[in-house]
């Protein structure tokens, strides 16, 4: 009886042994996706410390009324952000400060659109801020009775 007795023993360490691999190996892999989840929430913190940069400078720039340059850092805002409204309020802040309104409107126009594409992004009244001044750079034309 003895011999089985070591070969019965022998299953329960092998059983426990491929328990402690199993676990282990889940334990690598639970700390692997914590890790890569670490990883894209500081991606996604510098990507917006860039945007927030680029978009600040712009205003700077259109501040100094350095207007050629505004509307080249808006226009970079767009094609490196192209899912934030932040280069399309730059640009139509450009066209407002040379008087543009119509295209300035435009631009508003475009910032309402990915405003309200991204819902889950903005603030619910956020949008209203450029409904506002679309409003007032390019009015609705008036109604005549005839």
């Amino acid at each position: 009886m003895r011999p089985r007795k070591r070969s019965e023993g022998g299953v329960d360490r092998a059983a426990r042994q491929e328990h402690a691999e199993a676990r282990r190996l889940e334990q690598r892999l639970a700390k692997a996706e914590f890790l890569a989840r670490i990883a894209e929430a500081a991606a996604v913190d510098e990507e917006l410390e860039q945007l927030t940069a680029a978009s600040n400078a712009t205003v700077a720039l259109l501040k100094a009324g350095k207007l050629d340059e505004a509307e080249a850092a808006a226009r970079e805002l767009l094609n490196r952000f192209p899912h934030v409204h932040d280069g399309w309020d730059r640009l139509g802040m450009v066209h407002e400060a040379r008087g543009d309104k119509k295209p300035a409107a435009d631009c508003y126009r475009k910032a309402i659109e990915i405003i309200r594409a991204h819902p889950e992004n903005y603030d619910p009244e956020f949008a209203n801020v450029f409904v506002e001044l679309v409003d007032k750079l390019d009015p609705p034309a008036l109604a005549t009775n005839s």
